[in-house]
């Protein structure tokens, strides 16, 4: 007698997590956050020092929104017990962006902090690692925008220069590279950068669309 076996479910891998131990204490860098799931964390003073920027993040309710939003992500480096040191944001582009204009194909890097009394521990690359470890992302141009107003260039103590070569030097590692754009704000400072990374499963015409709409060339319906 023939026997049809139906074919188990693939089951998504749980978000990873990360540990390391600093001089305060263990730091847990865990991604994917819940909407839900930020209630009792408390923000490290050290978070959001920007000379010429009002940072999106004020509190933990702004991870709320953050996770919120339409294919929210957030990934947050905690001193246990609930302390927030660093954390990573990402989504879709607001549909008033330019980059909106090729759908779910786009999702942006949209903030990578860590406080200013936590750095010189790579918490920026944990942060990395634990966003970008998941299959989601060969489906996606991921692109970040790198603009030297949101730069805490006094707490680095860099210039501007500096501080886009150590913050392209990151991204590099999880295989973004640089492009050019006529996008408004990129193209305001000559500091300022566009990066991407092109998943592994994006086709050649989406590739081709992206490259048009970098400069203003909006894809056919």
């Amino acid at each position: 007698m023939n026997q049809a076996f139906e074919e188990a479910p693939q089951l998504e891998a749980p978000p990873k997590v990360l540990t390391v131990e600093s001089p305060r204490g263990r730091i847990t860098v865990r991604a994917q956050y819940p909407p839900g799931s930020f209630k009792g964390l408390e923000m490290e003073s050290g978070l959001g020092h920007f000379a010429h920027y009002s940072s999106i993040i004020k509190d933990v309710n702004s991870f709320e929104k953050a996770a919120q939003k339409r294919g929210g992500r957030v990934t947050l480096a905690v001193l246990e017990p609930n302390l927030v040191v660093g954390y990573g944001l990402c989504w879709y582009p607001d549909e008033t962006d330019r980059w909106s204009l090729l759908g779910d194909l786009m999702y942006e890097m949209a903030a990578v902090e860590v406080s200013r009394n936590f750095r010189g521990m790579r918490l920026a690359r944990l942060i990395m690692d634990a966003t970008m470890d998941d299959d989601f992302f060969e489906d996606k141009i991921t692109y970040m925008m790198g603009l030297s107003w949101h730069w805490d260039l006094e707490g680095k103590g860099m210039t501007a220069a500096e501080y886009r070569r150590l913050m392209m030097d990151l991204y590099r590692r999880y295989g973004f590279r640089e492009v050019y754009t006529n996008e408004p704000n990129i193209a305001l400072r000559p500091e300022n950068v566009m990066m991407i990374r092109i998943g592994s499963r994006v086709s050649e015409e989406d590739q081709k669309r992206f490259r048009y709409l970098r400069f203003g060339i909006k894809p056919k319906q």
